[in-house]
């Protein structure tokens, strides 16, 4: 009887510890991406203005409120403008992307004239943090420049020269910020992904963005020029959740119930 109680123990041990290794493998190979970000402006309906002639738009910072799936600020990277309100004159949300009499009349971001839209994430808990979008230009220069690269870490600029609030996704004086000096500027705290000339087609990227980090921004803007224009469209940032400590803990169990198993059957032989 009692050897046979033995046996049951020794066998039940190494498949409690396969099975307990093998969850905790699952767990931590399994982890499927999610979605961090996501916008295409296709909530917005009201295309009241037209700039330049012919193209219909809703001026302004992309807004919760018009149809935004997301809260955007918005910024000027460089320029001579001293007023931040005109920011806000630079930044649209076209109705069609590539323009009246183009086949894409999916709706569009659109910034101009040194100023930029931007959005901020956290990837505390997410590994390999991937940045993707779509983006042409429009009536540009030679020297003008569609530009995209992101921040870690708190800008404070934001509602510094108005009220100070928070944005709540509504293009409010907390929405804006002026970046074109300071801690916070292009030249100083930021990672430049992209800077390219005139594309009149639309064009895929893909870039990593920090991963672990409590605040990443991410800035779309266009450089130089007066009256030219970079439109970008469907937004979209996925991560890796990192797993978490009871599936190390798994892992580490399995592992700890292999190596007693195998020392029983050493001691036992």
């Amino acid at each position: 009887m009692m050897a046979s109680v033995l046996n049951h123990k020794r066998s039940v041990v190494p498949k409690l510890a396969a099975l307990t290794l093998l969850l905790g493998l699952s767990a931590a190979n399994n982890a499927q991406a999610v979605t961090l970000f996501s916008e295409n402006f296709e909530g917005y309906s009201s295309f009241p203005n037209f700039d330049p002639f012919l193209d219909p738009v809703n001026s302004g910072i992309a807004k919760i409120g018009e149809g935004a799936q997301q809260t955007w600020y918005g910024a000027r990277f460089d320029g001579s403008g001293s007023n931040l309100l005109s920011i806000d004159g630079d930044l649209a949300v076209q109705e069609f992307g590539g323009g009246i009499l183009s086949a894409n009349t999916s709706h569009t971001g659109r910034v101009a004239d040194d100023a930029g839209m931007l959005f901020k994430i956290s990837t505390v808990g997410y590994s390999n943090v991937n940045l993707s979008f779509d983006w042409r230009t429009f009536l540009v220069g030679t020297t003008d420049r569609i530009v995209v690269g992101y921040h870690v870490g708190s800008i404070t600029d934001f509602g510094a020269d108005f009220s100070g609030s928070a944005c709540a996704g509504n293009g409010e004086n907390g929405c804006y910020a002026d970046l074109r000096t300071g801690a916070n500027s292009w030249a100083n705290g930021w990672t430049e992904l992209m800077r390219e000339s005139a594309s009149n087609s639309w064009n895929s990227e893909n870039f990593a963005l920090a991963a672990g980090e409590s605040e990443v921004w991410v800035a779309f803007w266009m450089d130089n020029g007066n009256g030219d224009y970079a439109k970008f469209d469907n937004v979209l940032v996925t991560a890796t959740p990192v797993p978490e400590a009871d599936t190390y803990a798994m892992l580490l169990a399995g592992l700890g119930l292999v190596g007693y198993s195998v020392s029983r059957r050493k001691r036992a032989s």
